[in-house]
């Protein structure tokens, strides 16, 4: 009767050891599909990233331009508005004429 069950507590740990192998073939089989779906979603992350950063660089330059034209402009008016007001020796004559 002892013979008996080793062999069957023996035959139980075999089978056992037996099954367990298939499933680990599997899930390497279907971690390698997903890690090269993996490595192509990485490859669009970095190329929607490099694309988002030249968007983000142009729209930086254009607001650059648009920044100096505005002072330019300023300017211009600051000093076409100097030139045509009247000189300080111009109002003292004018209020001493009075």
């Amino acid at each position: 009767m002892k013979k008996l069950g080793f062999a069957l507590i023996g035959a139980t740990a075999l089978l056992t050891a037996a099954c367990g192998r298939n499933e680990s073939d599997t899930l390497n089989e279907s971690a390698t599909d997903n890690s090269a779906e993996l490595n192509d979603l990485a490859g669009n992350a970095a190329a929607d990233a490099a694309a988002e950063m030249e968007a983000l660089g142009n729209q930086k330059a254009e607001i650059e331009a648009e920044a100096n034209a505005t002072a330019n402009t300023a300017i211009e008016a600051a000093h076409n508005e100097a030139e045509a007001s009247t000189s300080p020796s111009e109002v003292e004559d004018n209020v001493q004429g009075m």
